[in-house]
Order: structure tokens, then C-alpha cells, then sequence
């Protein structure tokens, strides 16, 4: 049987495609507001060692986001 953290990890995930791909206002209220709630339910409920998975991929995320910043700053200079 799945386990529902990564059932609402997907949710998450599909929404937030669906929030990126839609240009209809209510829609993307909807998709944003959805991929919210099931990402704070999923990581909620997941396990700790998947807790600090993910932890450690968004603090990747933002060093590789971080570092596209800078270099983009500096070609502009």
C-alpha cells in the first residue's frame, strides 16, 4: 500500500504543474492553494529521514537558485 505522504507529495507536485502550465485566474488560485495544503500534509506526515530529504533539496534548490542570481547580476554589471 502506498503511504499517504506520497500521495499528497504527488497531489502537490500535479498542482504545482498545474499552477505553472494554467493562465486562468481561479485556476490558479486553486492549484496553488492545493499544492500548499497537500505539500504542509505530506511533509507533515512523512517520516523524518523523508523530512530531511527534503529539507536538504530545497536548501540545494535555493543555493543552485542563489548562485543563478549572482551570476545573472554580474553579466548585467
Amino acid at each position: 500500500m502506498i503511504p499517504v505522504y506520497v500521495i499528497a507529495l504527488a497531489i502537490a507536485g500535479s498542482s504545482v504543474w498545474w499552477f505553472r502550465q494554467t493562465s486562468e485566474d481561479i485556476y490558479c488560485i486553486l492549484a496553488g492553494g492545493t499544492a500548499l495544503i497537500s505539500l504542509i500534509l505530506g511533509f507533515a506526515t512523512a517520516p523524518w529521514p523523508v523530512q530531511v530529504g527534503i529539507v536538504t533539496a530545497l536548501m540545494l534548490l535555493e543555493r543552485v537558485y542563489i548562485e543563478q542570481q549572482r551570476r545573472r547580476d554580474a553579466l548585467l554589471r
